[in-house]
């Protein structure tokens, strides 16, 4: 089991495997990569360029992909996925960004949602490929995602939506495909709180039942921007971890802060936690056992 922090800062805090810098979030923001991390970009999510180029945005019958249309849970834009001039420029910067950098890990690399995209490209295009709506989106996604593969020369893992059951249909998402072409997996579990780690657990026994290739879960510590009523207490993150991990989760998880501060604050908040990994321990399991032991170190090793 593998632990990695995620952090919109190129820091590396203490006591990690592995570290994960946010060189381009949904903001459209590009930072440069770091030799010594791996790279997270956000594709298609864009809001800077969906400013410059407000027709590159992806429609539907319910509206565009951007914040503000409440028929979708969106707080950027999101451009269409077919439109080759921003495909073009995202291919050639990741091949960029993974030649500096220790590999690559893609967010947003699908439709926005259910309904996208309706804009006069994508309806030409999917009726002249005689395929369903459905197949038709699956196509496209996936043909970015083999194309992504030729540039990525380092590991390439694709992050996904928590939703097991209709991934599909909502992003064109199709995880036999993406199997093809991912090195590992990452399921994003970000909340603000998680009070009630069952729902969590249950969706991480849904992705160990679906995918072919290892997964990492990504939690969430501290935003930029939050404050501290405003983010998981630290025994809800330490119980989801170990209800994901007796669930399946058992190849690592992620965290996400802002910085290498709010990640060491969390680490020190472990150590008033003793009673409580106790507790967890009689959860059972390999995995269960290897999270706590490195927490307990973890939580040792910051100051």
């Amino acid at each position: 089991m593998k632990f990695g922090s995620l952090t919109f800062q190129p820091h590396k805090p203490h006591g990690f495997d592995f570290h994960v810098y946010r060189v381009k979030p949904e903001t459209g923001l590009r930072l440069q990569p770091q030799q010594d991390m791996h790279s997270n970009i956000a594709v298609f999510a864009d809001t800077q360029t969906g400013k410059d180029h407000p027709d590159w945005i992806s429609q539907s019958s319910l509206g565009p992909a951007k914040f503000g249309n409440n028929n979708f849970n969106l707080y950027w834009s999101v451009l269409c996925p077919t439109q080759p001039d921003y495909r073009e420029d995202q291919l050639k910067y990741i091949a960029e960004v993974d030649r500096q950098s220790q590999g690559i890990w893609l967010n947003s690399q699908y439709f926005a949602d259910h309904s996208h995209c309706t804009c006069p490209r994508c309806r030409t295009l999917h009726q002249k490929s005689g395929l369903s709506w459905i197949e038709w989106r699956r196509q496209i996604v996936t043909n970015f995602i083999a194309d992504v593969r030729d540039v990525v020369k380092k590991d390439l893992v694709l992050s996904i939506q928590p939703d097991p059951a209709s991934s599909l249909e909502r992003y064109g998402v199709d995880f036999d495909d993406f199997s093809k072409y991912a090195d590992k997996f990452n399921v994003v579990m970000f909340s603000k709180n998680y009070a009630t780690p069952w729902y969590w657990e249950m969706i991480t026994r849904g992705f160990k039942k679906l995918l072919k290739q290892p997964f990492y879960v990504s939690l969430y510590v501290y935003g930029p921007g939050d404050a501290p009523q405003d983010v998981p207490t630290t025994q809800e993150l330490l119980t989801v971890t170990v209800r994901c991990a007796r669930a399946g989760a058992d190849h690592g998880f992620l965290y996400l802060t802002d910085g290498e501060k709010e990640m060491t604050d969390f680490q020190n908040s472990i150590k008033e936690k003793t009673e409580l990994c106790t507790k967890l321990r009689t959860y059972g399991g390999q995995p269960v056992s290897e999270f706590l032991d490195w927490v307990t170190n973890w939580s040792q090793m910051t100051k």
